[in-house]
């Protein structure tokens, strides 16, 4: 098939529109077979030329592409005669960006908690505490399962099962493991003699929890310790913490959280593993 030569001026050849719009021939070919930018006409030599209406077609392409869609998406964008069949598209997108950014904002929260978590005890360790103290804190709703504990914290601070059940929950997760013991002694047992208890796995969810599975930490006063190193050795901080409330005349109440700082989610070397013990102490209210 043949072009009179006044129309064939106003066309372009591939090998131009390559040129004039950066794309190459290859990714142009690669159009037309999506039916994505068809050349105007093919000549019997199987020469292609374009308009310069189709190529305005170009930056469209590469501006929709920006914004994430596929090919496959926006060839069919352009081929419709139905605005409406347009805002689906934009609105499916939006959709998938909305879900997108709470993803991406948290594995943001979770990644900034965890680097807190590491200068907390980087802290720590240049100062080494060995003092026991007091501090006031909030209450707080965490994610809860029941676990039976056996001495082995490795098991237990990375444990597959809660891994598991938050998944099951639909949840996302953030900032310190956290063990509860029935009280400071029970802890004490738990890591001195290895005796096994049920206890409970915290941690701060990111989405809402249902309230079987939420356990809510009181506010109020705790008395509160370090504890670095090796996590077998924590008989000896209970221990030092035990006689402290003693001679202060604290009475503790039931409970008894264990904070892990570092471990073996950041790191195997027992020596730079930092963790917390916390005890709630009755008020004169109670």
């Amino acid at each position: 098939m043949s072009l009179d030569n006044d129309k064939k001026e106003k066309l372009y050849q591939i090998g131009e529109v390559s040129r004039m719009g950066g794309i190459s021939q290859r990714t142009l070919r690669h159009y037309n077979k999506l039916k994505l930018l068809e050349p105007d006409f093919v000549d019997d030599n199987n020469y292609r030329y374009y308009s310069l209406q189709t190529m305005l077609k170009l930056p469209v392409i590469r501006y929709l592409r920006m914004l994430g869609f596929s090919l496959k998406e926006i060839a069919p964008m352009l081929r419709s005669k139905n605005l409406s069949q347009v805002m689906r598209s934009f609105e499916k997108r939006l959709d998938k960006y909305d879900q997108e950014a709470c993803k991406l904002a948290e594995q943001r929260e979770a990644l900034d908690d965890w680097n807190r978590l590491v200068s907390e005890a980087s802290f720590v360790l240049s100062v080494k505490p060995v003092s026991i103290g007091v501090k006031y804190k909030s209450s707080a709703d965490l994610i809860c399962m029941p676990y039976r504990f056996t001495g082995n914290y490795a098991e237990a601070v990375v444990s597959l099962d809660f891994a598991a059940f938050v998944e099951k929950c639909d949840n996302a997760i953030t900032g310190p493991v956290i063990i509860r013991f029935g009280s400071l002694d029970q802890a004490r047992k738990a890591s001195c003699d290895a005796a096994p208890c049920d206890v409970h796995l915290l941690q701060r969810a990111m989405r809402p929890i249902a309230p079987e599975n939420t356990y809510q930490v009181k506010g109020g006063m705790y008395l509160a310790a370090y504890h670095i190193g090796p996590f077998n050795k924590f008989c000896e901080t209970c221990d030092r913490m035990d006689a402290f409330a003693k001679r202060a005349g604290y009475h503790l109440e039931d409970g008894c959280y264990m904070r892990f700082v570092t471990d073996y989610w950041t790191t195997y070397d027992s020596n730079l593993f930092v963790s917390e013990i916390l005890v709630p102490i009755k008020t004169d209210e109670e």
